[in-house]
């Protein structure tokens, strides 16, 4: 097991390591904005998502019309388009993929670096996209206790609900994560669960959820019934699926293998967040389906 002590020293480890990150504002597409006016606030439920798109491996770096086909896809998913999706969490992007997927959804977002190059030489990393956002957190790369199999990280956006851009209105921290893979990564997944839920302060002072509702969409490269994942789901978190589950028939499979490595995580003060619904939606694009399920947080 993984002390406590070791946990702490590979959360400071990547804060310091952050520095190396870099953020990127991604651009909305072009066009006429829509009317928003009537849109939906998040205390009625809104759709969140999170989508490993195997952008590198898959992709090698590829921005082509696949990335619009998968938007297309996204947006026909429900009644309303875009104005129903408070945020979407992307993983294993290479940087100009992240930037198409935002032009096409007619989204903005923020992109971490996690040092690792695509085959083509851009970034890599993961991306969260949204509306609008009140600020952007300082990214972080995750503890890597071996200092193998490359650095992973994590990218945070306070963002708000379609027709919140200006003003007051609710908001929610919407993040984006990838851990790392491996049967003999376990105890290093430990390490990287305890420090998003744990240690990791962003603003170096409050952890995550202690000022308010955080959703962590992201490719946890473990099953619910993983020990790296106890974490996850203590307290008053919750995962958009329902409770925890154990053994090989899972309720929403989302890699192609059939397990459950894809995940929603919800937890943090000043309102309780409920989930109404999850759906998987596979595709040829990647060996991950898009995940994505109907949130609620009482903060409207």
């Amino acid at each position: 097991m993984t002390t406590r002590r070791t946990r702490r020293r590979g959360g400071a480890r990547a804060i310091a390591t952050a520095l190396m990150c870099v953020l990127v504002a991604l651009p909305a597409r072009s066009g006429a904005a829509p009317d928003r006016a009537a849109a939906p606030k998040t205390d009625r439920g809104l759709y969140v998502g999170t989508f490993n798109i195997y952008g590198n491996i898959g992709h090698r770096g590829d921005a082509g019309d696949w990335i619009k086909d998968e938007a297309d896809a996204i947006r026909d998913l429900t009644p309303g388009g875009m104005d129903r999706w408070l945020f979407i969490g992307l993983q294993e992007v290479c940087k100009s993929q992240g930037e198409r997927f935002a032009r096409e959804l007619g989204l903005r977002g923020a992109f971490v670096d996690t040092g690792t190059k695509c085959a083509d030489g851009q970034p890599y990393g993961n991306a969260v996209l949204f509306h609008s956002a009140v600020r952007i957190l300082p990214p972080a790369l995750l503890p890597n206790p071996d200092n193998r199999s490359g650095e992973r990280g994590i990218i945070c956006a306070v963002v708000r609900a379609p027709g919140h851009t200006d003003g007051p209105g609710p908001y929610v921290t919407a993040c984006s994560t990838h851990l790392s893979v491996g049967v003999t990564k376990d105890g290093e997944r430990a390490a990287q669960t305890a420090f998003i839920r744990e240690d990791w302060k962003p603003d170096g002072v409050h952890v995550l959820g202690a000022d308010g509702p955080v959703v962590l969409a992201g490719d946890l490269n473990a099953p619910p019934d993983a020990r790296e994942m106890d974490v996850m789901y203590s307290g008053r978190s919750s995962e958009a699926s329902g409770p925890r589950e154990s053994g090989p028939r899972y309720a929403r499979p989302t890699y192609d293998d059939g397990r459950k490595i894809d995940y929603l995580f919800a937890w943090g003060t000043r309102g309780s967040a409920r989930w109404h619904g999850t759906g998987v939606r596979r595709t040829v694009n990647s060996d991950h389906s898009f995940y994505y399920g109907r949130l609620s947080t009482g903060t409207g």
